[in-house]
Protein backbone atom coordinates (compact mmCIF):
# COMPACT_ATOMS: atom_id res chain seq x y z
CA UNK A 1 0.00 0.00 0.00
CA UNK A 2 1.93 2.82 -1.40
CA UNK A 3 0.74 6.09 -0.27
CA UNK A 4 0.96 9.71 -2.32
CA UNK A 5 2.76 13.12 -0.71
CA UNK A 6 6.35 11.31 -0.23
CA UNK A 7 5.85 10.23 3.38
CA UNK A 8 8.92 8.90 4.29
CA UNK A 9 10.71 6.85 7.52
CA UNK A 10 14.23 6.44 8.27
CA UNK A 11 15.16 2.66 8.49
CA UNK A 12 17.93 0.73 8.62
CA UNK A 13 21.77 2.76 8.60
CA UNK A 14 20.78 6.17 7.64
CA UNK A 15 19.51 5.58 4.62
CA UNK A 16 16.00 6.83 3.93
CA UNK A 17 13.13 5.03 2.59
CA UNK A 18 9.39 5.16 1.47
CA UNK A 19 7.17 3.73 3.75
CA UNK A 20 4.06 3.84 4.20
CA UNK A 21 2.96 6.09 7.43
CA UNK A 22 0.07 3.15 8.70
CA UNK A 23 3.41 0.45 8.31
CA UNK A 24 5.46 2.47 10.83
CA UNK A 25 6.33 1.18 14.23
CA UNK A 26 5.13 2.78 17.08
CA UNK A 27 7.45 3.00 19.60
CA UNK A 28 6.15 0.24 21.85
CA UNK A 29 4.74 -2.76 20.33
CA UNK A 30 1.84 -2.58 22.71
CA UNK A 31 0.57 0.27 19.97
CA UNK A 32 -1.17 0.09 16.26
CA UNK A 33 -1.31 3.31 14.59
CA UNK A 34 -3.63 3.10 11.34
CA UNK A 35 -4.54 6.42 9.16
CA UNK A 36 -7.51 6.34 7.02
CA UNK A 37 -9.02 6.52 4.47
CA UNK A 38 -9.15 3.11 3.36
CA UNK A 39 -6.78 2.05 5.94
CA UNK A 40 -9.06 -0.41 7.48
CA UNK A 41 -9.30 1.39 10.65
CA UNK A 42 -13.09 -0.50 10.70
CA UNK A 43 -11.57 -3.72 9.90
CA UNK A 44 -9.09 -3.47 12.69
CA UNK A 45 -12.70 -2.51 15.26
CA UNK A 46 -14.56 -4.98 14.34
CA UNK A 47 -11.45 -7.28 15.02
CA UNK A 48 -11.61 -5.55 18.25
CA UNK A 49 -15.09 -6.20 19.11
CA UNK A 50 -14.93 -9.44 17.90
CA UNK A 51 -12.43 -10.29 20.55
CA UNK A 52 -14.33 -9.19 23.44
CA UNK A 53 -15.31 -10.95 26.53
CA UNK A 54 -16.73 -8.94 28.87
CA UNK A 55 -17.60 -5.28 28.01
CA UNK A 56 -17.07 -2.78 25.31
CA UNK A 57 -17.57 0.77 26.13
CA UNK A 58 -17.77 3.41 23.28
CA UNK A 59 -17.98 7.43 23.70
CA UNK A 60 -18.41 9.24 20.46
CA UNK A 61 -19.73 12.35 19.05
CA UNK A 62 -20.50 10.48 15.92
CA UNK A 63 -21.98 7.44 15.06
CA UNK A 64 -23.17 6.18 11.82
CA UNK A 65 -21.23 3.09 10.49
CA UNK A 66 -23.54 0.55 9.83
CA UNK A 67 -20.22 -2.15 9.77
CA UNK A 68 -19.45 -0.78 13.52
CA UNK A 69 -23.02 -1.48 14.45
CA UNK A 70 -23.61 -4.35 13.39
CA UNK A 71 -19.84 -5.49 15.06
CA UNK A 72 -21.28 -3.97 18.80
CA UNK A 73 -24.95 -5.65 17.87
CA UNK A 74 -23.44 -9.15 17.41
CA UNK A 75 -21.29 -8.47 20.35
CA UNK A 76 -24.01 -7.83 22.92
CA UNK A 77 -26.05 -11.08 21.35
CA UNK A 78 -23.19 -12.66 22.64
CA UNK A 79 -23.19 -11.72 25.89
CA UNK A 80 -20.80 -8.59 25.85
CA UNK A 81 -22.33 -5.87 27.94
CA UNK A 82 -21.99 -2.85 25.39
CA UNK A 83 -22.27 0.74 26.15
CA UNK A 84 -22.37 3.83 24.27
CA UNK A 85 -22.41 7.39 24.62
CA UNK A 86 -23.09 9.99 22.10
CA UNK A 87 -23.34 13.55 22.40
CA UNK A 88 -26.74 14.99 22.56
CA UNK A 89 -26.24 17.92 19.73
CA UNK A 90 -25.25 14.71 17.19
CA UNK A 91 -27.75 12.22 18.17
CA UNK A 92 -30.92 10.94 16.51
CA UNK A 93 -29.78 13.19 13.31
CA UNK A 94 -31.11 11.76 10.06
CA UNK A 95 -27.22 9.75 9.28
CA UNK A 96 -26.86 8.42 13.14
CA UNK A 97 -28.24 4.53 13.60
CA UNK A 98 -28.25 5.68 17.20
CA UNK A 99 -31.83 4.47 17.15
CA UNK A 100 -31.52 1.59 15.28
CA UNK A 101 -28.48 0.58 17.94
CA UNK A 102 -31.29 0.76 20.75
CA UNK A 103 -33.85 -1.07 18.70
CA UNK A 104 -31.25 -3.93 18.95
CA UNK A 105 -30.45 -3.71 22.55
CA UNK A 106 -27.51 -1.47 22.72
CA UNK A 107 -27.23 0.78 26.22
CA UNK A 108 -27.11 4.04 24.67
CA UNK A 109 -26.96 7.41 26.51
CA UNK A 110 -26.67 10.67 25.44
CA UNK A 111 -25.08 13.59 27.04
CA UNK A 112 -24.99 17.14 26.87
CA UNK A 113 -22.49 19.45 28.87
CA UNK A 114 -23.19 22.50 29.71
CA UNK A 115 -20.27 24.41 26.91
CA UNK A 116 -19.40 22.82 23.97
CA UNK A 117 -19.30 18.86 22.78
CA UNK A 118 -18.45 15.96 24.01
CA UNK A 119 -16.19 15.01 21.20
CA UNK A 120 -14.36 12.02 22.27
CA UNK A 121 -13.43 8.82 19.85
CA UNK A 122 -12.92 6.36 22.31
CA UNK A 123 -13.54 2.43 22.33
CA UNK A 124 -12.44 0.11 24.97
CA UNK A 125 -12.64 -3.26 25.35
CA UNK A 126 -12.58 -5.38 27.78
CA UNK A 127 -10.76 -2.45 30.37
CA UNK A 128 -7.81 -3.75 28.22
CA UNK A 129 -7.50 -2.73 24.88
CA UNK A 130 -8.26 0.67 23.47
CA UNK A 131 -8.86 2.39 20.11
CA UNK A 132 -8.71 6.40 20.32
CA UNK A 133 -7.55 9.14 17.87
CA UNK A 134 -9.27 11.94 15.44
CA UNK A 135 -11.30 8.67 13.68
CA UNK A 136 -15.14 9.25 13.93
CA UNK A 137 -17.25 6.15 13.50
CA UNK A 138 -19.13 7.48 10.63
CA UNK A 139 -18.43 6.14 6.92
CA UNK A 140 -16.69 9.60 5.75
CA UNK A 141 -14.09 8.32 8.34
CA UNK A 142 -13.03 5.14 6.99
CA UNK A 143 -13.54 6.02 3.00
CA UNK A 144 -13.16 9.99 2.50
CA UNK A 145 -11.62 11.90 5.53
CA UNK A 146 -7.89 11.75 6.33
CA UNK A 147 -8.32 10.55 10.17
CA UNK A 148 -6.10 8.74 12.84
CA UNK A 149 -6.74 5.57 15.28
CA UNK A 150 -4.15 4.43 17.63
CA UNK A 151 -4.82 0.95 19.19
CA UNK A 152 -3.26 -0.39 22.65
CA UNK A 153 -3.55 -2.61 25.19
CA UNK A 154 -1.07 -0.30 27.03
CA UNK A 155 -3.28 -0.09 30.60
CA UNK A 156 -1.04 2.94 32.05
CA UNK A 157 -2.74 4.70 28.72
CA UNK A 158 -5.78 3.12 28.58
CA UNK A 159 -6.57 4.00 32.23
CA UNK A 160 -7.23 7.89 32.08
CA UNK A 161 -9.85 6.28 29.47
CA UNK A 162 -11.87 4.24 31.45
CA UNK A 163 -11.81 6.69 34.00
CA UNK A 164 -13.38 9.33 31.44
CA UNK A 165 -16.01 6.99 29.87
CA UNK A 166 -17.00 5.87 34.03
CA UNK A 167 -17.65 9.45 34.53
CA UNK A 168 -19.11 10.54 31.25
CA UNK A 169 -21.75 7.67 31.47
CA UNK A 170 -22.56 8.91 34.60
CA UNK A 171 -23.32 12.58 33.64
CA UNK A 172 -25.16 11.06 30.62
CA UNK A 173 -28.81 10.29 30.23
CA UNK A 174 -29.93 6.86 29.28
CA UNK A 175 -32.41 6.97 26.12
CA UNK A 176 -35.33 4.75 24.70
CA UNK A 177 -36.67 4.41 21.33
CA UNK A 178 -38.21 7.41 19.98
CA UNK A 179 -40.05 6.04 17.58
CA UNK A 180 -38.71 8.16 14.96
CA UNK A 181 -35.69 10.29 13.92
CA UNK A 182 -36.07 13.98 15.11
Amino acid sequence: MKQKGGDTATKGRGKTAAVPVSELAYPTPACKVLLSPKAGISRELTRLTQAAAKEISVAAYAFSSKYLGNALVKAMKRGVKVRLILDMNNARKSYSIDEWLIENGIDVRFIKLKRGCMHHKILIVDRIRLMTGSYNFTNDSEFRNYEAAIFTDDTKLIAPFIAEFDRLWSLAEPVAVSGGKG
